[in-house]
């Protein structure tokens, strides 16, 4: 990620959720963070923040869906397809990170937070715990 001021800045809320740890076997995929090095200069955590969005926040995400991504394309390992990801620039309290969103998704109402560190350690977050993140798209 050149920069996280390129493009409209969407503010997005929600509370802090816990998945179920699908995020952590994506990341692990070496054609996945290849291009999440190459396309978005993040080497991620291996893991997701996963953030239940606000009703407004969720419909903010499908406007942000709807703009230019950086694209995270998918790939075959064996038998099975992986799906692109639609990347977006983000920061979560002063942390640069990015918004990933399956390309085919139709949920809105989750939002999957990638950094480099482990954003849920290193700002000591909690379960329901309230955020707040922008989203340059």
């Amino acid at each position: 990620m050149a920069s996280t001021k390129k493009g409209k800045k969407f503010v997005l809320r929600g509370s802090v959720s816990s998945g179920l740890g699908e995020g952590r076997y994506f990341m692990r995929k070496p054609k996945y963070r290849k291009q999440f090095v190459s396309r978005l200069k993040i080497n991620p955590y291996l893991g997701t923040l996963n953030i239940k969005l606000s009703k407004a926040s969720s419909a903010s995400l499908s406007s942000i869906k709807r703009r230019k991504a950086i694209l995270v394309s998918g790939f075959k390992e064996g038998s099975r397809s992986f799906g692109a990801v639609l990347c977006y620039d983000a920061m979560l309290r002063g942390e640069r990170c990015a918004l990933i969103v399956p390309k085919l998704s139709k949920h809105t109402a989750v939002a999957e937070l990638i950094s480099s560190e482990k954003l849920r350690d290193k700002l000591k977050l909690k379960d329901g715990a309230r955020v707040q993140f922008e989203v340059f798209a």
